[in-house]
């Protein structure tokens, strides 16, 4: 179990690097394609196409090949593609790689959260919280090693350091044997929650279900937005260099990081629903904030800021709602993952547009905008649960999965 753990960790590690690659690097490589922030977002969005497109693809493959071996192929593709993109290829081509990247990174995602999900129910937030930590370390130590090479002058670089990871974890996950039985928790549990609600109808659980995925679609919308663009936010409105500016996407995940590493004790002392309560009402006052934001020196504390309070959103969204819906782990993952390609898509492609016909301000906004939808996602999925609950048992009968 620790050699797959620590195979797992540095799978969630490699996503978080491609997660942040093209943020980290946006002002060079527009420069030397002489192109605009909307193609800037255009390619963001085309590398979340592929990670929607990819969802499916392992949804199926889950149930035809070994696990280990679809993993090794999305961390081969993902290799390839890095390779192909340091070589800075037409535009054309770009697009094309950016697909087949983001269908390595969501075939990665996808298994090893389902893996875990399925086999540590009892330690489902500590250990999503865990790969969440690898995430953020990968998405914060590429944006640190991309402003080295952009200050000598190497930028493209950066491509090789994601291939050479992604190409060590393809052979790596060759000599990993994937448990197959449940793990039984003897301390460290996720904190006792309330039992999952019963549903009336069918109706009553798709609207529970779109709820959320509509949060997962803001979150992971909002989060792709603050990756690609807050360098690009930090250079054009507060005027730092570029060089710089790349360091925000740092100081964003080392907050991120911290967070994460914070969670294993909150798991085990808060609900689901209090830490989400929690995280995105304070995402939504920092948003805010950043708005009236004039000089770097408070741009960097509250993207600090901002990364405490968004640090497991997503992880712990994504173990509530296998907590709400039990018994279809597989269905609910590869629905939250595909919607958080979804957002990945969207947004990033969105805020690229505003970068070009919006001050800077405007953007910032927009983010606190989105941060907005959040709060009022977790809202409905409350007022829901005391709907459901208030309601007697014996006037409810279990419903069949979808």
């Amino acid at each position: 179990m620790r050699r797959f753990a620590w195979a797992a960790y540095g799978m969630y590690a490699l996503s978080g690097t491609t997660a942040v690659i093209l943020g980290a690097i946006m002002p060079e490589f527009l420069r030397y394609y002489h192109t605009s922030y909307a193609v800037g977002g255009r390619v963001v969005f085309t590398q979340a196409i592929g990670f929607l497109i990819g969802v499916p693809l392992v949804y199926h493959a889950m149930t035809r090949y070994h696990l280990r071996h679809i993993l090794s192929a999305a961390a081969l593709c993902v290799s390839l593609a890095q390779v192909a993109l340091f070589l800075l290829p037409p535009m054309a081509l770009v697009y094309l790689l950016v697909i087949f990247n983001g269908i390595g990174a969501s075939a990665l995602e996808t298994v090893v959260a389902t893996v875990v999900l399925e086999l540590l129910v009892e330690q489902r937030a500590i250990y999503m919280s865990r790969l969440e930590v690898s995430f953020g370390l990968g998405a914060l130590l590429l944006p640190a090693c991309a402003s080295a090479l952009i200050a000598l002058g190497h930028w493209r670089f950066s491509f090789l350091l994601i291939s050479g990871l992604s190409l060590a974890l393809a052979l790596f996950w060759q000599a990993i044997e994937v448990p197959k039985d449940p793990v039984v928790a003897s301390h460290h549990r996720d904190a006792d929650m309330t039992p999952p609600p019963v549903f009336p109808g069918r109706l009553a659980k798709i609207a529970m279900l779109a709820i959320f995925l509509f949060m997962t679609f803001i979150y992971v919308g909002l989060e792709g937005s603050v990756n690609s663009f807050m360098p690009a936010i930090f250079a054009t409105g507060l005027h730092t260099a570029n060089d710089v500016a790349v360091l925000s996407s740092s100081v964003f995940w080392i907050a991120m990081v911290l967070g994460r590493l914070a969670i294993g004790w909150a798991a085990r002392h808060l609900r689901y629903d209090q830490y989400l309560w929690i995280s995105v009402s304070l995402a939504l006052l920092v948003l805010l904030a950043f708005t009236a934001v004039r000089h770097q020196g408070a741009g960097f504390a509250l993207i600090f800021g901002l990364g405490l309070a968004m640090a497991a959103i997503y992880s712990v969204l994504m173990v509530y709602a296998n907590h709400t819906f039990p018994g279809m782990t597989r269905t609910i993952t590869s629905l939250v993952t595909a919607l958080a390609g979804a957002g990945g898509a969207v947004f990033p492609a969105f805020i690229g547009y505003a970068m070009d016909h919006l001050a800077i301000h405007g953007v910032l906004w927009c983010l606190a905008g989105l941060a907005a939808c959040l709060w009022l996602g977790l809202l409905a999925i409350r007022l829901g649960f005391r709907c459901l609950h208030a309601k007697m048992p014996s006037e409810l009968e279990p419903q069949a999965p979808f």
